[in-house]
């Protein structure tokens, strides 16, 4: 690490006024550099917000010029962390709206929240192909392929058919727009980063239905064989692409904040019909019958479907995270039963690795490329329409005594549920040191590293595909 009295930091300081510099003893600081994953906190000695195109430009050629240790930060649900300087671009928050071209150009600093609200604002009978929990940040949603309610319709959010363009500060400091440089365009559809500082991406905007019913449904766990045929046959039946859903569980302390009715440990389906209500009770019929069901949907738009998880923020930072998702072609009843009796059983483990753990299942959350594969930097498997999503964790005041377990919980949960015969796909956005990213990125991956030691010449920023030997 550098010297306290660094000469690198010094000029830093001199390129930016005052209002753009966070140090550790501001009150901006930890909201402004806490990571999801508590063990990946490197509490930075610097925190540098630029303010413009220009300020962030001097920023980056600098940096990259001296031997600091930095990160590119979003929100911080990446986890991005660095010894020395984090570089925060939360205030590139544009928001330009072109009727016309049907698209709009959005700062890459903002979360998925400020976007709705301003498409809601502007457009509200458009729609456009954002994450699913607010309070992500743009940029690094899209640099790892991005999954959307609408995915199962549109594709990811970095595909060709969305993410039309983007802006980006190299290395040296330069602005390019990516459209000029395919090689560039083709990295950011999924490629993880390392390829400069995204700053604005175009994306594709177009009517969408106003009359969303949505919600969650809440099962009691007793009921889990019928939630995981009704979730099996809701996978395997379901054609139309505007109707998906989530399926997590919820321990009993938590829900009690959500649903105080609830006496047990419950299942949580989370409904998605842009069909309208009657649609969706049909849909969703086999969920609402169960015994002891707790019906909190309710008619929505866009804006309104992605606030319902915005209470995902309050969790950022509070536990050591470890993370294992992953595509499903299908989900068989099967797999939905020995997941949640996995999730079940780490209390036989840990109590509190238990309440800190994530099991997700996100039901038509992606599809194939609406083009080609190799227009995409992350050539997902073929077929593939679900994501299962396993994040074990303990509270980051245990994280020195529980992490370890927790970590080899991520490593074994695939195989555990899967089988050892089945292989796994695990998504750009869960990259872990522990997974092998060559398999990540398969067929492209050595693209991704050519084109990486291009745009990283001295691989300074830091992502999950190393730059070309």
């Amino acid at each position: 690490m550098a010297s306290v009295a660094d000469p690198d930091l010094t000029t830093l300081r001199s390129l930016l006024s005052d209002n753009e510099i966070i140090s550790p003893e501001s009150p901006d600081y930890i909201e402004s550099s806490k990571t999801w994953a508590s063990q990946k906190q490197y509490r930075p000695r610097l925190v540098v917000r630029p303010t413009s195109i220009e300020s962030l430009s001097k920023t980056i050629a600098h940096l990259y010029s001296t031997k600091l240790d930095f990160a590119i930060y979003g929100h911080g649900f990446m986890s991005a962390s660095a010894k020395d300087v984090v570089v925060n671009i939360s205030c590139f928050d544009e928001f330009h709206l072109n009727k016309s071209s049907t698209s709009a150009t959005v700062g890459a600093g903002q979360t998925w929240e400020q976007v709705y609200q301003k498409l809601e604002e502007q457009a509200p009978e458009y729609g456009i192909v954002g994450a699913r929990t607010p309070s992500v940040g743009v940029g690094g949603t899209i640099l790892n392929g991005g999954w959307s309610w609408l995915s199962g319709e549109f594709g990811c959010i970095s595909d060709p058919i969305n993410f039309l363009d983007a802006q980006v500060v190299k290395y040296d400091g330069s602005v390019v727009w990516a459209s000029s440089e395919p090689d560039l365009m083709w990295a950011l559809r999924g490629g993880g980063g390392g390829f400069g500082v995204l700053v604005n991406a175009v994306l594709r905007v177009f009517p969408y239905p106003r009359d969303i019913w949505t919600g969650s449904i809440l099962v009691p766990s007793e009921h889990l064989e019928q939630v995981a045929e009704g979730v099996s046959n809701f996978a395997s039946h379901e054609s139309d692409p505007k109707v998906t859903m989530f399926l997590y569980v919820l321990k009993e302390k938590v829900l009690k904040s959500i649903a105080p009715e609830a006496t047990s440990d419950m299942m949580v389906i989370h409904a998605f019909d842009a069909n309208g209500e009657a649609h969706g009770r049909e849909s969703f019929k086999w969920a609402l019958d169960i015994p002891g069901a707790i019906d909190q949907t309710k008619m929505s738009t866009l804006a309104g479907v992605a606030e319902l998880q915005k209470s995902v923020s309050n969790v950022k930072g509070t536990m050591a995270q470890y993370w294992a998702p992953f595509v499903l072609q299908d989900i068989p009843k099967e797999i939905v039963m020995k997941s949640v009796k996995w999730m079940q059983g780490l209390n036989d483990i840990d109590e509190a690795i238990a309440d800190s753990t994530y099991l997700i299942f996100e039901v038509f959350c992606t599809r194939d490329p609406p083009g080609p594969i190799s227009e995409v930097a992350w050539p997902r498997p073929p077929r593939s329409k679900h994501i299962l999503l396993f994040g074990p964790g303990c509270p980051a005041a245990e994280a020195q005594d529980k992490a370890a377990i927790a970590r080899k919980l991520a490593i074994e949960v695939p195989t555990a549920v899967l089988g050892s015969d089945q292989e796994v796909h695990i998504l750009p956005n869960g990259a872990e040191e522990y997974h092998d990213s060559k398999k990540i990125w398969g067929p492209h991956f050595e693209k991704l590293q050519t084109v990486r030691r291009r745009y990283d010449p001295q691989c300074r920023f830091r992502a999950p595909v190393e730059c070309e030997n």
